[in-house]
């Protein structure tokens, strides 16, 4: 089946349609829009996208995929512990709230799960995002056509995919190295580091001006990418470099830059052969494609970790029988209502057993209106915080600027609790609120930094006690639970 796809750019738009055949993909009405670079103004695009992509009908709309080009998004590689798939999901956001620079409620994220390292005592994910605003304009835009978003892909993921699907790597590959494939694009050179399959690190740069600058430019934006990744991969060694353009582009670059990347192999791939079939579009080059080459084989195969920044990864839903257990509860009162109605003449020795049977339920009924008062008082000690114009998200900015970098410390426990802290505490104020933080730290003197700080911003701190554990890493060796209380709100 047709798929249509779109490379959303800043400055101009590659749309085409698609199909996936075997590990190629094949083109056909590919289509370049021009826009003004950035511009929120797309008015001039939807008649191009009409033109191209024929709706079914008015009221069923055509779904296409965006790819977004590195220089749209941002990537952040974050380190949790040792925990399982469906666990990261929910650690991941309040970790993004101390990554970003910007409220997490304002960007579309997603991430992918990096391999773990045998014997590291943490695991690394890749946390990608997009602003809302950047989605809301390509909605807006598809809308206006009459097409549907249906997924929001990346370039680096797609480049991945397309390079396991022709064989170029696999998951089989050494741990100890990673590998560079370059795609190198007439506006823009895009350079993606895997280890196996797993993206691990991508960058995007300026292409060369000239065909006698295209080796310096080469050289340029790989020690540019391999100063980068340094900061986020650590120490690593280069053991391949694909170049991947066409045949006169990728001759241009030779061999010797393999002295400046660890002595990696050199190799050269046509996509034009490698990823596409069927004759390419007039005036189309193949590594213009490469990316949407990968977003339609993306559709029909898993082989590669990816995003969609719409349709993000979500922790597996919890089955709530609350619902269950209250219709169960209800049939069961129904019945006994009729049984009661049914045998009411029957003998006084029945009637008393069965007003017996309810005086017992009456009294498991109160018993559960009483447990509940310990949820409306809770309520109304959250009423408390709303009342004195306490926000909870204030209060996790404050302790976002006072908790210490994940390189010192990571907190895998968060909680805010409404309740008034017991009488003995000696460190209750105000009663409205305290938080437990539990966590793991490279020492006991970051520990206690940290209990200094927060009682410098005006928490009660309870007593803690530090746990040294062994750690085969040897990084995070302590673990702490710290419970504390908020200060007092300040009248304005």
């Amino acid at each position: 089946m047709s798929q249509r796809i779109i490379e959303w750019d800043r400055d101009r738009l590659v749309m085409a349609e698609a199909v996936c055949t075997g590990t190629k993909a094949t083109f056909h009405n590919v289509r370049v829009a021009t826009r003004e670079s950035d511009s929120a103004d797309t008015l001039a695009l939807v008649d191009p996208l009409r033109n191209l992509f024929q709706s079914v009908g008015e009221k069923k709309r055509s779904p296409v995929t965006v790819v977004f080009p590195r220089q749209l998004v941002t990537i952040h590689r974050i380190q949790l512990p040792l925990v399982a798939d469906s666990e990261i999901p929910d650690m991941i956001r309040l970790q993004a709230a101390m990554k970003l620079t910007v409220p997490v409620d304002s960007v579309c994220m997603d991430f992918t799960p990096l391999p773990i390292q045998p014997g590291s005592a943490t695991r690394d994910v890749l946390l990608v995002t997009v602003p809302n605003d950047q989605i809301a304009i390509v909605r807006r835009t598809l809308n206006d056509a009459n097409l549907e978003l249906s997924a929001v892909r990346v370039s680096a993921y797609c480049v991945a995919q397309v390079a396991a699907a022709a064989g170029i790597v696999s998951s089989a590959s050494d741990a100890g190295t990673v590998e560079v494939i370059a795609v190198m694009r007439r506006d823009f050179i895009e350079l993606t580091f895997l280890r196996g399959t797993s993206v691990v690190f991508s960058h995007s740069g300026s292409s060369w001006s000239s065909p006698d600058s295209i080796e310096r430019t080469i050289r340029a934006e790989m020690t540019r990418a391999r100063m980068s990744a340094a900061e986020t991969l650590g120490e690593h060694k280069i053991g391949r470099v694909v170049l991947v353009g066409s045949p006169e582009v990728t001759a241009a670059v030779s061999d010797q830059i393999s002295a400046r990347l660890d002595g990696a192999r050199i190799e050269r791939i046509d996509p034009a052969e490698a990823f596409l079939s069927g004759e390419l579009p007039s005036g189309i080059a193949a590594a213009e494609l490469v990316t949407l080459a990968g977003a339609v084989i993306d559709a029909q195969s898993v082989a590669v970790e990816a995003v969609d920044l719409i349709n993000p990864r979500r922790a597996p839903e919890k089955k709530d029988m609350r619902r269950t257990w209250t219709l169960l509860a209800a049939l069961t009162g129904v019945l006994l209502f009729a049984g009661m109605h049914f045998w009411r003449k029957g003998k006084l020795d029945e009637l008393n057993a069965t007003l017996t049977s309810l005086n017992t339920e009456n009294t498991t009924l109160r018993s559960t209106v009483e447990a509940g008062k310990d949820e409306m008082d809770r309520a109304t000690r959250v009423g408390e915080w709303v009342k004195r114009d306490i926000e909870w998200l204030d209060e996790i900015v404050r302790l976002r600027s006072i908790l210490p970098g994940t390189d010192r410390m990571f907190i895998d426990n968060l909680t805010f609790n409404a309740t008034q802290p017991p009488a003995n505490v000696a460190v209750q104020r105000s009663g409205i609120g305290s938080v437990r933080l539990e966590g793991y730290a490279k020492s006991e003197q970051d520990i206690n930094e940290l209990a200094r700080r927060l009682r410098d911003a005006g928490y009660g701190l309870k007593p803690y006690e530090p746990e040294f554990r062994a750690s085969a890493a040897q990084d995070f060796g302590v673990r702490v639970i710290l419970e504390i209380t908020l200060p007092e709100p300040t009248d304005s």
